[in-house]
């Protein structure tokens, strides 16, 4: 089983935090050249009233400047210096590219398993067996837990405003797709999914018609994979997620003006 769209999504949004709010003066324009100071004559200077104390001025944030979408994987992977996002999650290329697969499968509930396949959590899938019937074990929903832990390391608002300032080159990896929806149009659909749903009982009974487990519960099993996928983390994990996404949410479609 493979961790759900918005799950990455956030993780990979997450590499570039750092870049708008440390790095950015790495592409900004070069401050204009400073006029050469004018003498003074001494007489003049001294007959001059006392200068007023000077004044801070806050400097002006430097403009972002996005790279190009075929070279932008190397600008967000140098920026992940103390996120602690884990390596072997960026050992590949076209970051934005899969960003912007991604955004395009989840309104459906769908998800591109080979984009996915390396965030695979640890661990067997747990089930138990009572008499003829099969159970998910609960035990299994401990694997998405430090999913969720650098989910909520991240502020939402800082995701969003990322997100947004990424736009340009998700919406050019959308395009490559043949798809013209608004970037934030699409998440939000995929948010509302989730947030709508419920968690799984206590017991959740289990068939395995041939290798994969699915749900007896032919409502359930009905769901998108997505949103089966989102049941997968368990109860406590869902809960946690569907606040963030709450918050993310709200964040993304109502940007913060800028301080």
């Amino acid at each position: 089983m493979r961790i759900g769209f918005l799950i990455l999504a956030i993780a990979l949004a997450a590499l570039a935090i750092l870049a708008f709010q440390y790095g950015g003066k790495w592409f900004a324009e070069p401050p204009p050249e400073a006029a050469a100071p004018v003498a003074v004559p001494k007489q003049a200077a001294a007959a001059q009233s006392p200068a007023p104390e000077p004044v801070a001025v806050e400097p002006a944030a430097p403009a972002i400047v996005l790279p190009e979408l075929d070279s932008s994987d190397v600008w967000v992977v140098e920026r992940l210096a103390g996120l602690g996002v884990p390596a072997q999650w960026l050992d590949r290329e076209g970051l934005v590219r899969r960003l912007a697969v991604l955004i395009d499968n989840a309104p459906r509930g769908e998800y591109p398993r080979r984009q996915l396949g390396f965030l695979a959590p640890t661990g067997a899938f747990k089930v138990f067996k009572l008499g003829d019937e099969i159970f998910l074990d609960p035990a299994s929903y401990a694997r998405y837990d430090g999913y969720l832990d650098l989910l909520e390391s991240i502020d939402p608002q800082s995701l969003a405003d990322t997100l947004v300032m990424l736009e340009p080159l998700i919406t050019q990896g959308l395009a490559e797709l043949g798809n013209q929806r608004p970037m934030a149009a699409q998440i939000s659909t995929a948010i509302d999914d989730i947030a709508a749903l419920q968690g799984l009982g206590d017991e959740v009974r289990l068939v395995q018609p041939r290798v994969l487990y699915e749900f007896a519960d032919p409502q359930l099993e009905a769901l998108s994979p997505l949103l089966k996928q989102a049941l997968r983390l368990g109860p406590d994990n869902l809960g946690r997620l569907q606040s963030y996404l709450r918050r993310f949410q709200q964040a993304l479609l109502v940007p913060q003006e800028p301080g």
